[in-house]
This record gives structure tokens, sequence and C-alpha cells, in this order.
């Protein structure tokens, strides 16, 4: 009888699953998100990288780029990659024929011990090499300064692959999709996971400066300090940074501290862990009108929402949600959204070339 109850129970449990992910499904307001749902969801089901790549194979930047691939095969004895880091880790991912013979970097200590099994150029050795060498630029965030440097070096402009300005064009829309939503009067955003405030000078461009307030969080200390720095060499107004965390309840929690982009709350028995307090959006906000909320908190996304319920209830803010993080993520949050405003219409896009930055958009 026992064994009977249990395997009832487990039916019930896997026929109301189902039933939300076909919800969730319903939900979707395009052939593009349900197509990278399905692939997210088998995914985090498997751990078969195929599905990302289906879902990469459909990015238009991943067009643009196979073709400069193609372009640089060509060349590959001369090729030298400027970037060696985790771009770079990408780009052997994602073209594993794509075999050139040496990386350029300003890093002293990659210059000494080299990358990914390949020699390492300072800067002035490559353009030593100008007259000699193709150099492809993969690196998003300064690949327009490195061309700069390399034509006032005396490098060509036909020797150049800047596949940075392609992997930009790919970043540059996250959270801020102008195909999904426009910007609306007197925003007021909160930043869930603001690292630098880089996501709040987006915001401030998208919107064209017409917002009312920002709240940003970040729970790291390095990256606090360079919020407050941002903040003041951007004369970003209106704006209140809390050395924070997002939960569903104000707390302490234990929390790895790395000064980049992926600190996160962790389990009490790992080492190298700070105490950070936490903050619910609910009680930040009171009684403000939020329009916009963002969050990208490194797995922490569902206990934020669960903070902010109050306030997507009453406001109706649209939302745009990482959804990545955790295997469960693709369910667990699509589902919790739709419990708040089962009218919510959701769009899903990605936006990098490997399996992260997924992020779903609730309008």
């Amino acid at each position: 009888m026992q064994s009977e109850n249990i395997k009832l129970n487990y039916e019930n449990k896997i026929q109301e699953e189902m039933k939300n992910i076909k919800n969730i499904y319903k939900h979707l307001q395009d052939e593009q998100s349900k197509e990278i749902f399905v692939n997210r969801l088998m995914y985090a089901l498997t751990g078969d990288w195929k599905f990302i790549n289906r879902i990469l194979l459909n990015l238009p930047q991943r067009k643009a780029l196979d073709k400069e691939v193609e372009k640089c095969m060509n060349y590959l004895d001369k090729i030298i990659v400027w970037g060696a880091g985790h771009d770079s880790m990408m780009l052997s991912r994602l073209y594993p024929d794509f075999k050139f013979r040496y990386y350029c970097d300003k890093d002293e200590k990659k210059q000494k011990e080299g990358f990914m099994g390949l020699p390492v150029l300072s800067p002035e050795e490559l353009i030593s090499k100008s007259d000699d060498v193709y150099v492809v630029v993969n690196t998003a965030n300064y690949h327009c300064e490195i061309v700069d440097f390399l034509i006032s070096n005396g490098f060509k402009k036909d020797k150049i692959f800047d596949f940075g300005a392609i992997s930009e064009e790919l970043y540059k829309n996250q959270y801020f999709d102008l195909n999904i939503m426009q910007p609306r009067q007197e925003e007021l955003f909160i930043d869930g996971g603001c690292f630098d405030c880089g996501t709040d000078i987006q915001f401030i461009e998208w919107c064209g400066g017409q917002y009312n307030k920002i709240y940003a969080f970040e729970p790291d200390k390095m990256n606090y300090m360079k919020c407050l720095k941002k903040r003041d060499e951007k004369g970003i107004s209106n704006i209140s940074i809390y050395n924070k965390g997002l939960w569903d309840t104000a707390t302490e929690l234990s929390f790895t501290a790395n000064g980049n982009g992926s600190s996160r709350v962790v389990g009490e028995q790992e080492e190298n862990v700070i105490t950070i307090d936490t903050v619910c959006i609910d009680d930040v906000v009171s009684e403000e009108k939020v329009s916009l909320i963002k969050l990208d908190v490194e797995g922490a996304e569902l206990k934020a929402l669960q903070g902010a319920q109050k306030t997507i209830k009453r406001d109706r803010p649209r939302l745009a949600v990482c959804i990545y993080h955790k295997p469960q993520d693709i369910v667990e949050i699509l589902e919790f959204i739709l419990s708040l405003h089962d009218d919510y219409k959701l769009y899903i896009r990605h936006y990098h070339y490997e399996y992260i930055e997924t992020v779903v958009y609730a309008i």
C-alpha cells in the first residue's frame, strides 16, 4: 500500500510539472523563444552540449562569426589572436579546427607562461611582425581601442579581423532588447547584480536619460567600490547603490567575493567565504512604482523574485531575468513569474556564444 502511494504521488508530481511546462510554452510569444526554451530544457535534463549549440547556430551573430573564421582559415600559419582569456577559450570550443600559432595579450604573466598551450606575445612583439601576420581581435570589451592601436602602428585594415565587434553586437542588447520592449517615461529601474554599474549606464542610454530612479544592488565589496567609482566618473544621478544581496528576506548569507561577475551565495561548508547582508526588493522600494526589474544574481534569481512579489503583483513591471545559473531555472523561474501574473507575455533570448547569458523577458 505504501509503495502504491509513493508511485501515485510521483505520477501526480510528474503530471503537475508537465502541466507547468505546457503553461510556460503557451506563454512564449515567438518561435525563437520556444526554440531556446526547448533546447535549454533538454540541456538541463541531459547536460548534452548539442542542445546549446542548436541555440548558438540560430544566432545571426554566429553566422557572421562563421564567415569571418572561414576567411581566416586561409591564413592560419600567419594568424595571431589578440586576447588570451575567456573569449579565446570560447572560440576554441566553437571552432576546434581554427588552429593558429600565437596569442597576444598585455598580461605579462601570460606572456611568460603561455595560454592554452601556445606562446603569448606582447603588443610590442606583435607590432614588430606587422608586415608578416594577420590579427584576430577577439575581445568584445576593448576591440575598438585595439583596432585603433594596430592601425596607428602600421597594420593595414585588411589584415585585421575584428571578432570583438561581432561579439559586442550580440552582447549589447542584453536586458534592453528593443525588439522586445521599448522604454517608458519616468522609468524606475531595479538592477539586481550591478557589478560595475555598466548595466545602469546601458539602461540610461536605452531610455534616453528619462528615468526617475535606479536602485542597484551589489553584495561583492570590490565590485561595490567599482560601482561607486563608475557612478562618480559618469555622473550617474538618482541612483542608490546598496552593498547588499537580493533575497526573499533580510538576512545574512555565506558568499564568495571574487571581485568579478561570478561572486555568489554558497553553502557554509565551502572555504574562503564571507558573510553578506541581504534585502528584499519589496522592503527597499516600499510604495514606489517600479517599471523594470533586471536580475543577474548568480543563482539567487528565484529568491530575489520571491522578495519582490508584492511589488510585481502591484506594479506589474517588465522583468529581465537570467535563467541559466541553475538547471531548474528554466522551469522554476518562469513558473513563478506566471504565478504572479498569468497574463505576462514571455520572450527568451540568448546573448553569448556559451551556455551562459540566457534571459527571459516578462512583458
